[in-house]
């Protein structure tokens, strides 16, 4: 322990246990509406930016902060399915956009990478400091659960009092090696619609900002790594691609971790490989709880019955969390 062996994931039957339809059926069939209490705030962040924060208040004293996915937002489903479960179960809730996502525009040359705790910080210290909040947790999927987990640990000397713990899904932990798994199959489809929403993103901020971004010749990309090492790392001032992995990565600062941690990830995920499977990590450390259900997709978690079971299993989770 804390490997969960037994998960209560409970598989679809064939063909929806599919990995890959798993990943994609989703998106396109779960539709999850606005909560009652939805509000939008603009953000004004410490660099003269602006972040857009969707808040859906319900007069608590616990806050569930929420990290989308890459290229996603604050109104995709697996967003709004936690949103209804925790505020059903007497939590405040804010989900909050990346920059470049959500319909922000943004007032800088500025994008949130798998690198920005700063930006994480920012928010929950915000959120602090306008609510009244007892406790704080976070939840995030894909890119925003490796983010998550990257605030907690690596950030662990400086978190606030309130942080008490997150649940994260499908989290891409360790960069470099989930990106391997779009270099064959499936991943090549995938990384080929990431990579045309990314790019698409900086053209718009080049138009804003003429002669500040080349962007010339991105669309040639086809891999992350060729993104990573014309893009991410020199937007970084790193060297390249394998220092923004080593940086980003939340699973070189597992040990680190201070409050408790449940990672959510299904072992046909078509994204995760390596130590986004952290098993070692979390026999050691008693705040990482591991779970792998055998499916699950990559944040598709089909559920044939009920509420989605990520939202029912980070609300049972972090409730207990809460009463710590």
């Amino acid at each position: 322990m804390p490997v969960i062996e037994q998960s209560s994931y409970n598989s679809p039957p064939f063909p929806l246990c599919c990995s890959h339809i798993q990943t994609i059926l989703p998106s396109y069939l779960r539709h999850v509406g606005l909560p009652e209490h939805w509000e939008r705030e603009v953000f004004h962040t410490p660099d003269d930016d602006e972040l857009l924060l969707d808040w859906a208040r319900v007069g608590s004293d616990r806050l569930l902060v929420i990290s989308h996915g890459l290229c996603g937002s604050s109104t995709r489903h697996y967003v709004l399915s936690l949103v209804h479960a925790f505020n059903q179960a007497g939590w405040d809730c804010l989900a909050w956009n990346f920059r470049g996502t959500g319909g922000s525009p943004g007032k800088k040359l500025k994008f949130t990478t798998h690198n920005s705790t700063e930006e994480l910080d920012w928010v929950t210290r915000h959120a602090l400091a306008v609510g009244s909040y007892r406790k704080v947790a976070f939840s995030g999927f894909s890119m925003g659960g490796n983010l998550s987990a990257l605030y907690l640990t690596r950030e662990a000397d400086r978190l606030p009092p309130e942080v008490c713990g997150a649940v994260v899904f499908c989290a891409v932990t360790d960069i470099r090696a989930s990106n391997l798994t779009f270099l064959h199959g499936m991943g090549r489809l995938y990384v080929k619609s990431f990579l045309k929403d990314l790019v698409a993103m900086l053209r718009r901020k080049s138009a804003e900002f003429p002669g500040e971004i080349e962007v010339d010749g991105f669309e040639k990309f086809t891999t992350f790594e060729e993104f990573d090492d014309h893009f991410t790392a020199p937007y970084l001032g790193l060297a390249g691609r394998e220092e923004f992995y080593r940086l980003a990565s939340s699973c070189y600062y597992f040990p680190r971790l201070t409050v408790p941690l449940l990672m959510v990830a299904p072992r046909n995920d078509p994204f995760l490989a390596g130590d986004c499977y952290p098993e070692e990590d979390a026999r050691r450390n008693p705040n990482l709880f591991l779970e792998m259900p055998t499916s699950g997709g990559h944040c598709g978690f089909i559920t044939l019955h009920g509420e989605w079971w990520p939202a029912r299993r980070a609300v049972e989770f972090l409730q207990k969390c809460f009463k710590r």
